[in-house]
């Protein structure tokens, strides 16, 4: 991928992450009409050369950031829309589904043997999650005061969670 690493890579369960990191990227790259179908494939051939090359630089990006036992799945498709729409298609759980996985997995995380650290950072990807569900439902007007209640609520979350020897931070 020469110097297009992926933080998230794509494993079946972290659609959504993966998703605003991949479409982050490729519009950063202003290529994201080749995804949304704005961009469509010209006919004249020599504009067409191009956009191919284009498409295949996605679909190479695709293919880099997805785990390998994936990739096999990903064959059949001509051009990157294909396996994006695929992915949104398999993977792209409406968002009640979603928001009870996801506090599922809140309410059941627990610390273990992470170092504070580790734990608190997992954490935040949980909640990030979480939060990203919530407040694509809200109107922007609406979204600082949730923040609000959402950031004491988070703070909660985390302290209830961590391990008894650091009681003394929770009450900090």
């Amino acid at each position: 991928m020469s110097g297009n690493a992926f933080l998230t890579r794509f494993n079946g369960k972290n659609y959504v992450s993966w998703e605003f990191q991949f479409h982050m990227f490729v519009k950063g790259k202003e290529l994201w009409g080749h995804l949304d179908g704005s961009s469509p494939a010209p006919t004249d051939p020599q504009e067409l050369s191009i956009w191919i090359t284009k498409d295949v630089k996605i679909v190479s990006w695709i293919l880099g950031s997805v785990e390998p036992h994936m990739i096999n799945n990903l064959r059949s498709f001509g051009i990157g829309k294909e396996i994006w729409d695929y992915f949104r298609r398999i993977y792209s759980q409406n968002n009640s589904t979603q928001k009870f996985q996801v506090e599922m997995g809140i309410a059941n995380y627990k610390q273990g043997n992470l170092s504070i650290e580790q734990f608190y950072a997992r954490f935040l990807n949980l909640w990030s999650e979480y939060t990203g569900i919530i407040y694509s439902k809200i109107p922007k007007e609406s979204l600082k005061a949730l923040y609000l209640v959402h950031a004491e609520s988070q703070r909660d979350q985390f302290l209830m969670k961590v391990r008894p020897e650091f009681e003394n931070e929770k009450t900090n």
